[in-house]
């Protein structure tokens, strides 16, 4: 993807976002300089169906995530990172024990 696309893509959904990763609402930083790309708050372009798994650069396909999370993700689905972040499934867990 070009880096003009990127940005724009990026700046849309850190309006749409409020600002905050998609994954564990952390608010992101926003930067073209490279180290500051390299913070773990840095704003990244996530792709929800990774494109490993056949995902596109559709807008539909696209959120805004903190570097830590990103890279954090590795091979889960975005919606099961997304509950692991949020603490959902710990709190899952505790709930259906007996």
């Amino acid at each position: 993807m070009k880096t003009s696309l990127r940005r724009k893509y990026i700046l849309q959904l850190f309006g749409k976002q409020g600002g905050k990763c998609c994954y564990c609402g952390v608010h992101v930083t926003l930067s073209y300089r490279w180290s500051d790309q390299q913070r773990p708050d840095a704003a990244t372009l996530e792709h929800l169906q990774r494109r490993a798994d056949g995902g596109s650069n559709h807008p539909d396909n696209l959120a805004m995530a903190c570097k830590k999370c990103n890279d954090g993700r590795a091979e889960l689905d975005w919606l099961t990172w997304r509950s692991l972040k949020q603490g959902e499934l710990l709190e899952y867990g505790r709930s259906s024990k007996p």
